[in-house]
């Protein structure tokens, strides 16, 4: 990230940690273009002019200065391609294009947004839907390959981390504490909470007086930071879905491991556990591999 961040402008690179985590959350991951079925390219842009025509009338669509640029190629059957500029200054951008029949290229879709963060998420929305389906791929059928200039560096690692890696599996052994990011609406949340790690599976306790977790009862995916212990620096951030534990034999198995290791409350594991059932959720966080 070297050349954004030398000419200054931090908001690119809050951009381009969007789109990391966007592409984490999909399973995408660094990969050779000529192995893979598609590709998605995350590209540095200067003072995009993007011609195109709507029916029999052309307009130009610009995004002056600098941007990111998101390019997707599936080449078979036939190419479908989309492409998105975000930018923190300006309209933001989409366009998607297929192969027609005749071996024409015709514009399928466009729009433009007001903030980057609108367009990327139509970006993974309609690129789904107008660039996989009709090849029949999935985003996992497709690799990242990000511009040399950009520089990404380690922070590709922290953001495209693997819940199989050495350093993550130590962290979830032996911390007590992860931050969560999630949204809510049209809110986003990060806070650290309390965890426990029960053979693998990661449960996450909200209601209790010391950890309540805004709109835990509705939360269906997030993503899990992991920090070095006594460190401000990021392990990992890995996208989890996240089951909401219904009451029955599950939930209070797990209430009572949840208890077993929470420390200073009065009373046995089961006691406590039937205490939270009528005012606690139990979150299970399941890491992307």
């Amino acid at each position: 990230m070297a050349i954004v961040e030398q000419q200054g402008d931090r908001r690119l690179v809050a951009i381009i940690e969007e789109v990391m985590r966007a592409t984490g959350r999909r399973g995408i991951r660094p990969g050779s273009a000529s192995e893979a079925p598609g590709v998605l390219r995350v590209e540095l842009e200067e003072n995009i002019k993007r011609v195109v025509q709507v029916y029999w009338t052309a307009f130009e669509a610009d995004v002056p200065g600098q941007s990111i640029g998101l390019h997707l190629e599936v080449a078979e059957p036939r190419v479908h391609w989309a492409e998105c500029y975000l930018t923190p200054d300006y309209r933001n951008w989409f366009f998607c294009f297929h192969e027609r029949p005749d071996g024409e290229i015709q514009l399928a879709y466009h729009q433009d947004y007001a903030t980057p963060e609108e367009a990327l998420r139509s970006f993974f929305n309609l690129a789904s839907w107008y660039v996989l389906t009709p090849t029949d791929r999935t985003w996992e059928d497709i690799v990242l390959q990000i511009a040399p200039e950009l520089d990404w560096g380690d922070r590709l690692e922290v953001l495209l981390g693997s819940s199989s890696a050495a350093p993550v599996q130590e962290a979830l052994k032996k911390s007590t504490i992860i931050w969560m990011r999630w949204e809510t609406g049209s809110e986003q949340h990060t806070m650290p909470v309390w965890f426990v790690n029960d053979k693998g599976r990661i449960y996450v306790l909200s209601g209790e007086r010391q950890q309540i977790i805004p709109g835990a009862a509705e939360m269906r995916e997030c993503d899990v930071i992991l920090r070095w212990k006594g460190k401000n620096a990021r392990i990992a951030e890995i996208p989890a879905a996240v089951e909401v534990i219904e009451p029955g034999p599950e939930w209070d198995q797990a209430a009572e491991k949840i208890a077993e290791k929470r420390l200073n409350i009065p009373g046995l594991p089961e006691e406590t556990a039937q205490r939270w059932r009528k005012e606690c959720v139990i979150l299970e966080l399941m890491l992307r591999d």
